[in-house]
């Protein structure tokens, strides 16, 4: 059978982080960082999430034969390391870490180019070459002593009660993360930055803007719980491709900065032959609907949006300026006869949201 065929839920041994991943921040991060990695080495490609292990990358998105496979671990203390112990020791229930990548790899052998294990703990294995890899970070199971390694493979063997010779980490490797656990938001948020800066030398978007969205993003597909029945179920479910997380970064480019679109407007207005007087107080009612907007300060911002954009579609032809048409918009939401009551909103901040919402 086809690889493209098996690639589904079926495949899956880990179900759990589906449901009780709420919390992993470290993962999430991680992904998103490790996405923009991608996105800027690979001409195609396809993030999956919580399939198989935390995160899984194909080739393609079309015809996928190959992937690599990530598990991620947070470890707390910041003198905490991961030993031959901690690695190979199974707990009370489970399986050791090094066995669960082991089966992890077993599930699609020839297709599994790579699989490591990510955290933001250093790896303590004694190296052939003498040097510390607690130092390192990135280094292959391959340059792990050799008499150690034998050690970790029969260990593996034991659990799983399988002969040496079927234990393989030829492809293993583990990787040290750099990102700052007690503030992964702008850590990533710098991340982003970075590539952005990289990708697109000519343009300054808001970086928080698109971290955000791919956080979000990342946060709904590492989540959900529906199953996948086929590959077209999966990476619509899991699945964020270079042709989808493109056309997110396009629309954070074409994006204008909350501060761009009130000096905006705010220009139109002196234009328009508004008092500078009422200019200032729209100023100063758009300065707090913006932060209000970004906390999520009052649900009836949402629901006055939903008023504006309703009026917009039917805006008559006599008015000319954005002065006219903002005020006549607060007019028709504040007359409506049903539903919420909106003059609780101060004049000025109802008109100040409304030109924002126009201009956006």
């Amino acid at each position: 059978m086809a690889f493209l065929d098996i690639l589904n839920d079926s495949l899956t041994k880990e179900r759990g982080g589906r449901h009780g991943g709420k919390g992993h921040e470290f993962q999430r991060y991680w992904a998103l960082c490790h996405l923009l990695q991608v996105d800027l080495e690979k001409d195609e490609y396809l993030l999956l999430l919580e399939f198989i292990e935390d995160v899984a990358v194909m080739n393609s998105d079309i015809a996928p034969d190959q992937m690599e496979l990530f598990q991620l671990k947070k470890k707390e203390g910041s003198s905490s390391k991961w030993t031959k112990t901690t690695l190979a020791k199974p707990p009370k229930e489970g399986k050791s870490i090094l066995a669960k990548l082991h089966d992890s790899k077993s599930i699609a052998k020839d297709e599994t180019v790579a699989i490591a294990f990510v955290s933001n703990a250093p790896v303590e294995l004694k190296l052939g070459s003498g040097d510390d890899p607690t130092g390192l970070t990135e280094f292959p199971a391959s340059q792990i002593d050799a008499g150690l390694l034998t050690d970790l493979k029969s260990s593996v063997a034991k659990e799983l009660g399988c002969d040496v010779s079927e234990i393989d980490f030829g492809n293993l490797k583990f990787i040290r993360s750099p990102l700052a656990m007690d503030d992964l938001e702008n850590h990533a948020t710098g991340r982003v930055s970075t590539f952005l800066a990289t990708k697109f030398p000519d343009y300054s978007p808001r970086a928080d803007v698109l971290c955000k969205a791919i956080y979000s993003e990342i946060k709904v597909k590492a989540t959900s719980t529906e199953e996948a029945a086929s590959f077209g179920d999966l990476k619509r479910i899991r699945g964020i491709s270079k042709q989808q997380f493109s056309a997110m970064v396009a629309l954070t480019l074409s994006r204008k900065s909350d501060s761009d679109v009130i000096d905006a407007f705010l220009a139109s207005l002196a234009h328009e032959g508004v008092s500078y007087v009422q200019r200032e107080a729209i100023k100063r009612a758009a300065r707090q609907f913006v932060v209000e907007k970004a906390g999520r300060g009052s649900s009836l911002l949402s629901l006055l949006q939903n008023q504006v954009e309703k009026s917009l579609q039917g805006i008559p032809n006599n008015l000319v300026t954005s002065w006219e048409v903002a005020n006549w918009i607060v007019e028709q939401v504040l007359a409506q006869e049903k539903g919420t009551d909106f003059s609780i909103l101060d004049r000025n901040y109802m008109i100040a949201a409304t030109l924002f919402w126009m201009n956006q």
